[in-house]
């Protein structure tokens, strides 16, 4: 129960951390007539991956676009072999930025398998939306009201992002 606590509350601690940084930014910035990118906008409401690190440290997820994820992805679409596979292709580029994303904030297991979690989170999530757009229908939630949908989707969405960030956090005593 106390770990439970202990990631929730650092979960939250991490955003209003970066949140207020980047607040404090925008704000010099305005002052001094130069505008900086809002950068958290309503993450705990985010229902996938990508809309996750669409609003939390927007800047980064899009630097990670940029300079990881489509490189990789150009690469491996460029190979005979994986050309006509563009969902592995995409899965593949989308795990290797996560992980380096972990990397990136230093080698200790601790950082590697919150990026490589974050990485998974995001190809179950493409394959899933991938798979319900092939078949013509949602292939895990079937019939449920979207309501139900959006509030299952927020539901897990913030647990297993509490969860990757606590794992990041180091505070984890189970890693």
């Amino acid at each position: 129960f106390v770990v439970l606590i202990d990631m929730y509350a650092y979960y939250l601690y991490l955003f209003f951390d970066f949140a207020g940084y980047s607040s404090m930014a925008i704000g010099t910035g305005k002052m001094m007539g130069i505008t900086v990118p809002e950068n958290f906008i309503k993450p705990f409401l985010a229902r996938n991956p990508k809309q996750f690190w669409q609003s939390f440290h927007k800047t980064l997820g899009a630097w990670l676009k940029d300079y990881f994820f489509m490189p990789f992805y150009k690469y491996f679409r460029s190979k005979k072999l994986l050309r006509k596979l563009p969902l592995t292709c995409q899965n593949i580029s989308l795990f290797l930025t996560f992980f380096l994303m972990g990397c990136w904030n230093g080698i200790e297991l601790h950082f590697i398998i919150s990026g490589a979690l974050f990485g998974i989170y995001s190809i179950v999530h493409h394959t899933y939306r991938y798979y319900s757009k092939k078949s013509g229908q949602d292939i895990i939630f079937g019939r449920l009201p979207d309501p139900a949908i959006r509030i299952l989707s927020l539901i897990i969405m913030f647990n297993i992002v509490a969860f990757s960030i606590y794992i990041f956090s180091g505070r984890a005593p189970f890693i």
